[in-house]
């Protein structure tokens, strides 16, 4: 039984450290980007910032802002027999711009400067491998 427990934490760590490198490189797309992280399950598993950038959001206001794309998330199923499945949400704020872009195996969120070009930042996730 030990060795299965060591073994699915390898697993989880291993795919934790992915995520990571996968948030990193969603960080070098596009200089405008300020923020990337994944979400699975409704849980933060992985982030990446920006080096120099500093958060808008103190800690407590990041994790409820990372709960609600959960919670939209969720909500949009709800329309997804009527409109067709969600690829992507832009919220354009004074300070920066929210992407929420919806994934196989969960959803990755971004914030970037207020002036990037959002089209071409989601297309450039989706040709990544």
């Amino acid at each position: 039984m030990g060795i299965v427990n060591s073994t699915l934490g390898e697993i989880m760590a291993s795919s934790s450290e992915h995520m990571g490198d996968y948030c990193k490189k969603i960080l070098g797309l596009d200089s405008k980007i300020r923020f990337a992280g994944k979400i699975v399950g409704e849980k933060l598993v992985s982030t990446a910032r920006k080096d120099g950038v500093i958060p808008l959001l103190d800690k407590d206001l990041a994790a409820l802002a990372h709960h609600q794309v959960s919670v939209k998330a969720m909500m949009d199923k709800m329309f997804t027999d009527k409109l067709g499945k969600t690829d992507w949400i832009v919220e354009s704020k004074g300070k920066v711009k929210l992407l929420t872009v919806f994934q196989e195996d969960g959803i990755l969120i971004l914030s970037t400067e207020p002036t990037s070009d959002h089209h071409a930042i989601i297309e450039k996730i989706k040709n990544l491998k």
